[in-house]
């Protein structure tokens, strides 16, 4: 009996904290999500696998607009492909027309125009980056570029190619992703970065100093046609200068893609967010998913899209 009695007081003793310092649910999760910065710190080093996705040209103006204002839907252009965008770590886009308050509603003219409250179509898809290195972002003057610049940097919408000629540096899972934005096609304004050889290499070059990868977009080419001798050869100064991946935009369609010294270079993605809708291959275009491991590339995957009723694009198949 005395030794059934010492056990019992060694279990009361011994049991009692667990008994009666239980913690109500709250305050359980609570101390759970204090300890997960530091999990999620220690998963992002460990999982170094990202992806970025990118897509052709946006113009948010003309029929674009008016559907939108038909619609009454500002994100109405991106509704088909969100999913898929919100799937990456990163989207990049080339936008083709800028902001501006007080546009008037035009189904014509190649004056491109777009009401700023369109830019919540770029934050409901998540687009993270934009080129602004086109022959378009002057068609509203200084004003116009001032305007599009302050839309972007108000919702977060990182941009290349426009007021600077140095590189947007992402930092996605300890790996450190610089992007360049050029045209070769005459834009009118000061402030957008030109595709010369020299700009070309020393921006590249520039960038490879502080970036684990560099990211090239272009705009360049002929509109309706397959990519030129010219294109080519920039493609192949920006990887012989270090650049890493070569995106391409204008022609309005779908172009050939090439890998050269093991480097992926597109061409043309044609049109994303566009009103052509007279002929197949201006509906047409091509979504690049690229996915990488640290520096290195570990699939590639194009997605075909088709533009419907003058500026929505629908995941094909």
């Amino acid at each position: 009996m005395k030794i059934s009695w010492l056990i019992f007081l060694f279990l009361i003793i011994f049991l009692s904290p667990l008994l009666f310092s239980q913690k109500n649910p709250s305050s359980v999760i609570s101390e759970g999500v204090l300890e997960q910065p530091s999990v999620i710190r220690d998963l992002k080093s460990e999982n170094s696998v990202f992806t970025l996705l990118f897509g052709g040209d946006v113009m948010l103006g003309r029929s674009v607009n008016t559907r939108i204002i038909k619609y009454a839907d500002f994100s109405w252009p991106f509704r088909k492909i969100t999913s898929l965008f919100s799937e990456a770590d990163l989207t990049m886009v080339n936008l083709e027309s800028p902001f501006q308050t007080g546009c008037k509603p035009t189904d014509k003219g190649m004056i491109f125009c777009a009401d700023p409250r369109s830019v919540e179509g770029l934050t409901t898809a998540g687009i993270d980056i934009v080129n602004l290195a086109n022959n378009h972002i002057n068609n509203q003057g200084q004003e116009g570029i001032d305007e599009t610049i302050n839309i972007l940097n108000k919702n977060n919408i990182a941009y290349v190619g426009a007021r600077r000629d140095s590189s947007v540096v992402f930092n996605i899972k300890n790996t450190k992703i610089a992007f360049l934005g050029f045209t070769d096609i005459a834009s009118g304004s000061k402030d957008v970065s030109t595709a010369s050889p020299d700009s070309i290499k020393s921006q590249i070059s520039e960038a490879k100093k502080s970036a684990d990868l560099v990211i090239t977009t272009f705009h360049w080419g002929n509109e309706y046609s397959q990519r030129s001798l010219h294109q080519v050869e920039l493609a192949h100064l920006a990887i012989n200068s270090g650049a890493d991946v070569v995106i391409g935009h204008h022609p309005h369609w779908v172009q050939e893609t090439e890998e050269y010294k093991g480097k992926p270079i597109y061409y043309s993605l044609g049109n994303l967010v566009f009103d052509q809708m007279w002929s197949e291959e201006t509906r047409k275009g091509l979504v690049v998913s690229l996915i990488f491991s640290g520096n290195q590339l570990v699939n590639k995957e194009e997605i075909p899209i088709k533009i419907f009723d003058y500026g929505q694009p629908n995941l094909v198949n």
